[in-house]
């Protein structure tokens, strides 16, 4: 472990100060996501302090994606029409200096979402955002996962995240623990947070994995960097989750619990007790 100003507590307060700044601002997040999760998707967002717009019309994803302060691209269920949306939107974003994160579902099981993604990444995500297989599959040609499952653990994609830093500025691992790779406000290096926690009902609820991209994106508007960002999004899914479990008794109602934790959850012990640095 290396010292950083991560473990200080003026670092744990600006986190808080993040999470408080996204209720106060409730910056609107334009999501191109799942079509299977998509309403749960707007519906977590709003829980947790954000406006969420989920046009996907080729026509209409510039302009929003220009007026939005975030957005999310995920590739959950890509049809032409929405990967037409996804180009022009990620591109718009681009220009007008939109935070964006990429979410490259099923990239290491389907080459066309990995060519895709690959596409989309000349267009610099402030966050990529998937599982281990998935994020090495963006910097590995040949990694491999079952469907949008993965095949590997957070660590072992720890040296591709680092390879694609190059094309975006975090890197977000979704796992047992999740690791996030970025930078720091004081240092050019980056660094690898780990987070650890959350509920095993998770996985077991459609779009819990979709919802992270979009948290992190709603996360991108308000947040001093894009560590700070994921940190302050995968902190507040887990310690929600934790919240809501005690009170679930299966995944129908753990859903359900969910989205209230996510509304009033406090992070202030959570940041201090579920997070370390590799």
């Amino acid at each position: 472990m290396i010292e950083t100003p991560l473990q200080t507590i003026e670092w744990q307060n600006r986190l808080l100060a993040t999470h408080g700044r996204l209720r106060q601002r409730a910056p609107l997040v334009h999501c191109l996501t799942n079509q299977v999760t998509v309403n749960f998707v707007a519906n977590v967002l709003l829980a947790a302090g954000a406006s969420p717009a989920m046009t996907d019309h080729p026509d209409e994803v510039e302009d929003l994606a220009a007026a939005a302060d975030a957005l999310l691209i995920n590739l959950g269920t890509p049809s032409a029409d929405s990967v037409a949306a996804m180009q022009r939107a990620s591109q718009s974003a681009s220009r007008s200096g939109t935070p964006w994160v990429l979410d490259p579902v099923g990239a290491a099981a389907l080459p066309l979402r990995r060519e895709l993604s690959l596409t989309l990444m000349a267009h610099r995500p402030a966050v990529i955002r998937g599982n281990a297989s998935e994020v090495m599959a963006l910097a590995e040609n040949g990694t491999r996962g079952r469907g949008v499952d993965t095949q590997h653990d957070s660590g072992d994609a720890l040296a591709a995240a680092h390879q694609l830093l190059a094309q975006s500025d975090g890197v977000a691992i979704s796992g047992r623990t999740d690791r996030l790779l970025g930078r720091s406000t004081a240092t050019a290096d980056a660094v690898t947070v780990g987070v650890h926690g959350g509920s095993a009902w998770q996985p077991r609820v459609t779009g819990t994995g979709c919802t992270l991209g979009a948290l992190i994106a709603a996360y991108l508007a308000v947040a001093d960097t894009p560590l700070d960002a994921m940190i302050c999004a995968h902190a507040h899914a887990a310690a929600a989750a934790e919240r809501a479990e005690l009170a679930a008794r299966g995944p129908g109602s753990f859903a359900v619990t969910w989205l209230d934790a996510l509304d009033n959850v406090d992070l202030t012990d959570f940041l201090a007790d579920r997070l370390t640095l590799d």
